[in-house]
């Protein structure tokens, strides 16, 4: 065999070895740790609500201020409670809100009774002092945490339907009702600032 012929061979078994092993060349690597350290999570909690007794009716309501002895359909009925706010974190906003509508548990059962809920937080004190007037849905921040949270529930009794009215809204059958108003949950759900 020629030198040339042997030479060629024996660089084509040099590639062939390369290409079969190369997955498999070596090359330097290294690493290092870096210390994780920990963080801290922030929080959100609201207390038990501090209410009145009573419920009277609504600022702006016929008999406003006066104790609730006797409701009709059209009538506003209000309550203040307290509550303690904490809220902290570094991005920190969450809604506080009341819930829309409730049923309360009704003695005799009323078909045709409803019942609307709002109203409105004073905020007042917290990291900032920053002391307003909040709309229910509206935002608190880690600057409102220690805030004491005064909130005016108002449950309004629409006037309602006739009798002829599909479907009839606080109709005959809620004469004489006596309507206990279970717990009305006041809620702080976190959103996204971003």
């Amino acid at each position: 065999m020629k030198k040339s012929t042997k030479g060629a061979l024996a660089a084509g078994a040099a590639v062939v070895l390369l290409l079969g092993g190369a997955g498999t060349l070596a090359y330097w690597t290294a690493d290092g740790d870096a210390d994780g350290g920990s963080i801290t999570a922030g929080t959100l909690t609201l207390t038990d609500g501090d209410c009145g007794d009573d419920w009277v009716y609504a600022v702006g309501s016929a008999s406003a201020g006066d104790a609730v002895e006797l409701f009709v359909p059209g009538d506003v009925v209000s309550k203040v409670c307290t509550f303690d706010l904490e809220a902290t974190g570094d991005n920190l906003e969450a809604t506080i809100a009341l819930p829309t509508t409730f049923t309360p548990t009704e003695t005799p059962a009323a078909t045709s009774a409803e019942f609307e809920v709002d109203g409105a937080f004073a905020i007042a004190g917290g990291v900032v002092a920053n002391d307003r007037v909040i709309a229910n849905g509206d935002s608190v921040t880690s600057d409102d945490d220690g805030s004491t949270v005064t909130v005016t529930i108002d449950v309004t009794i629409p006037f309602g339907t006739d009798e002829t009215g599909v479907p009839v809204v606080n109709g005959n059958d809620m004469q004489g009702l006596l309507a206990e108003f279970d717990d009305i949950t006041v809620t702080l759900t976190q959103v996204n600032p971003n």
